[in-house]
């Protein structure tokens, strides 16, 4: 039995229109189915950065533009001091962006006095060092309780968390664990671009006959963007780990597109000119999200490229314990729509020690504390050198070295190195005696690679010599070392052009410490990368593993609705987080991102309901091309029922093969065994859409993705409608009739609901013109 509503008196209007017999012929009719604001410098803790905190030599230089669009040419300007262009960004899109050498006898800040004067500059700002933002820790692998927290423990000798203190990824998998092509950049120190969890969802691009897997910046030839300091690549796996394939963990996406940015070397520094080059890379391959785990201090450079960019910039917060209202931090710190900035929470929702906050600054937080994801691997090689045994031939050895043969089958040998406590003028220099050669048969890259395990706290330096005479640091940090299994370490010899004989040397050296310092060097090579060998997983501490965690859930929120904008994405993320008493006053939505009630809001936005039985549908605007056929419904399962619409009153009912297009304003009959979400795509929903309405019935749809008056619905329709019937899919009957004009139950004030598809009769033909968003 069908019910029509209370007023009988107008379903007999309605049936003397012939809407009865339409209601009998959709239900007896079964067809066989087819288918900123600048702040001040944020002071940093000893041995963080360089005194300046800027690159000495060059300066960035921004040219203004003239009255018909054009660059201002700054050739006459530079030449007047003697500086040269070091880097021009026009091939990157950045029109008039130089990166400017300066002559020896001038300082960065007299050059930007010099160039701030200039009328045809429209700035100019040192070349910042940038940092990574990420506390590292010893590599062990249990579970990853930022995705799922159960309460229980996730780390050898740690106490367990609090069960639910997550972003609750298992519910969110439930709704989608890919991004649909979506591409998310990673700015750091690169990738393990062959490690077996990542590498299926590394981007590649071919160049000249090469094949590159991200873009290094830091050379000036194209080379992989190789990771060699870990942060960029354990960066990438909480992105983007590929899920259920049997191996290490999984990301916050299984099935993503990463392409890794090398803007940070193998000590975490960077350069603002770097950063910005990598930054217009992103957004020239049309990155839709840029995950940024680094700081520095505000610069115009970064503001202008993310103020420009279309992409959502996910930005961490830092880890100095600071508010970033007094001590700024960029990119994090810029109020832009598009710049979402994340500050780390503990296994127990507290917000983690080291985070940075903000009442008016800081827009979320995600786990950030003994995250879990993938590290550095070990590789195999193709030696141009090697020696196991250190033979006194190839190497020269000063400083406490024992040589200790190996205790097993098949084991190398190894430099046992001891400096005691307290010698902080001890060293331990290992030196190669003889040339090695590097070819000019290929482009790869060599290396330089050993494996080290012990306990070292000091100063470690790798230089490489042409002549033996004149050393060249490739290599030179503050080094932390405590493994108790051997780790493979490598450095990519970027300085070594084919056809060249080089020596290299280490120097270990320690701090004034307590501790005496034990370790032991094996199997010193050069040579070039094979094949994975083992794997490798860890846990870091840092707003650096938040913010990926967020940027991987902009990566599947996208993917659901490319449509979205960077801003609506942010707004997404930030109006699901779940409030924590912990963040409340600290953050500015006091809340810890949430993946399932982020996905799940989705569903509201763009997707179809189909209920079990008959359910009329619409769409409110133009389909995204690819998305605009009946195939959207493929996985509705139907039982042999077709899609129908209606033509008119003349044409009747028409089956709906998959290719047919669905179309805006029109009304469609779908049946369905099952509760089904059907996502949609829009393309341009800005431009609005019309629809020819001819007299007598037809099948129709409101043009607002949210509840509208018929009134303002069918506002260009006037006096040409005359009623509108909608159906009740939950109930599976119809509504009481909407009337143009009409009063009390049946008036046109009754709200039109969006996805859902009503009857209308007109009285003679019209015009149904959509509003514009």
């Amino acid at each position: 039995m069908i019910s029509y509503g209370r007023n009988m008196n107008i379903i007999q209007k309605a049936a003397t229109f012939g809407f009865i017999g339409i209601v009998v012929w959709c239900y007896g009719t079964i067809v066989s189915a087819d288918q900123t604001e600048a702040g001040n410098p944020l002071p940093l803790p000893p041995r963080f950065l360089p005194d300046p905190p800027y690159v000495k030599d060059s300066i960035l230089v921004q040219a203004a533009k003239e009255t018909d669009g054009s660059v201002c040419s700054l050739s006459a300007i530079h030449a007047a001091i003697g500086a040269s262009v070091q880097r021009d960004y026009s091939r990157a899109g950045i029109g008039g962006l130089s990166l400017v050498k300066l002559p020896d006898t001038m300082s960065v800040p007299d050059a930007i006095a010099y160039y701030s004067s200039v009328p045809s500059v429209s700035y100019a700002e040192p070349d910042y060092y940038v940092t990574a933002m990420k506390n590292p820790e010893d590599p062990e692998f249990w579970r990853q309780w930022g995705l799922s927290n159960t309460g229980s423990f996730f780390k050898e000798d740690t106490p367990p968390g609090t069960a639910g203190a997550d972003i609750s990824a298992r519910s969110g998998w439930d709704i989608a664990t890919g991004t649909n092509n979506t591409i998310i950049a990673v700015i750091d120190s690169g990738a393990d671009i062959y490690h077996p969890d990542l590498a299926g969802n590394i981007w590649s691009l071919e160049q000249s006959g090469t094949v590159l897997h991200g873009i290094n910046v830091m050379e000036d030839i194209p080379v992989e963007p190789w990771d060699d300091y870990g942060h960029g690549t354990h960066c990438a796996g909480i992105i983007g780990m590929i899920g259920s394939n049997d191996i290490g963990g999984t990301g916050v996406a299984w099935n993503v597109t990463i392409i890794p940015i090398k803007v940070l070397d193998y000590r975490g520094w960077g350069t603002l000119s770097d950063l910005a080059l990598g930054m217009a890379y992103a957004t020239l391959y049309h990155a839709d999200v840029i995950s940024c785990s680094f700081g520095t201090t505000y610069n115009r450079i970064m503001e202008d490229i993310i103020r420009q960019s279309p992409a959502l910039f996910v930005c961490a917060a830092g880890n100095y314990g600071c508010d970033l209202e007094t001590f700024p931090l960029y990119p994090a710190s810029y109020q832009f729509s598009n710049v979402i900035a994340v500050a780390a929470t503990d296994a127990r929702d507290e917000l983690s020690s080291f985070s940075n906050y903000g009442p008016n600054t800081v827009h979320v937080a995600a786990p950030g504390t003994e995250i879990y994801s993938t590290g550095l691997s070990s590789y195999s090689y193709s030696p141009l050198f090697v020696d196991p045994a250190f033979s006194v031939t190839n190497f020269t050895l000063t400083g406490n070295w024992t040589l200790v043969p190996g205790t097993k089958p098949g084991e190398l040998p190894s430099l046992h190195g001891v400096i005691p406590a307290y010698d902080d003028n001890q060293t331990c220099t290992i030196e190669l005696n003889r040339y090695v050669f590097i070819p000019d048969d290929t482009r790869d890259v060599p290396h330089l690679v050993w494996d080290i395990k012990g306990n070292f706290e000091g100063d470690l330096v790798i230089e490489l010599s042409c002549d033996g005479e004149y050393w060249s640091p490739v290599w030179e940090c503050d080094y932390e070392l405590h493994e108790d299994d051997y780790k493979q370490v490598f450095i990519p010899l970027n300085q070594v052009y084919p056809d060249s004989e080089i020596v290299v040397r280490h120097t270990y050296s320690v701090f004034h410490d307590e501790y005496t310092t034990d370790f032991f060097i094996r199997n010193i090579r050069i040579g070039y990368r094979g094949e994975v060998i083992q794997p490798r997983y860890v846990y870091m501490n840092g707003t650096s593993m938040a913010a990926p965690m967020v940027s991987g859930m902009a990566g599947l929120i996208k993917g659901i609705n490319p449509d979205l904008s960077a801003a609506e994405i942010k707004q997404v993320i930030m109006d699901t987080a779940d409030p924590l008493p912990s963040l409340q006053k600290k953050i500015i939505t006091g809340a810890r991102v949430n993946l399932s009630a982020a996905l799940n809001s989705l569903k509201n936005r763009d997707a179809i309901r189909i209920k079990p039985g008959w359910n009329c549908v619409s769409v409110p605007g133009e389909l995204a091309k690819g998305y605009d056929t009946a195939a959207i419904f493929a996985d509705v399962n139907a039982t042999g029922h077709s899609i129908l619409t209606y033509g008119n009153d003349s044409v009747g009912y028409q089956a709906l093969s998959v290719s047919d297009a669905i179309i805006p304003l029109h009304g469609y009959w779908i049946y369905s065994t099952d509760l089904t979400d059907v996502p949609v795509r829009f393309s341009d929903m800005s431009t609005g859409v019309s629809r020819q309405m001819p007299a007598g019935w037809s099948l129709t749809g409101g043009w607002m993705k949210r509840d509208v008056s018929a009134k303002q619905t069918f506002f260009s329709l006037d006096d040409t409608w005359l009623y509108a019937i909608g159906y009740n899919a939950s109930c599976q009957q119809y509504e009481e009739p909407i009337i143009n004009s009409g009063s009390e139950n049946y008036e046109d004030t009754v709200l039109i609901r969006p996805y859902c598809g009503y009857w209308m009769y007109c009285i003679k033909n019209g015009t149904y013109q959509s509003g514009v968003w």
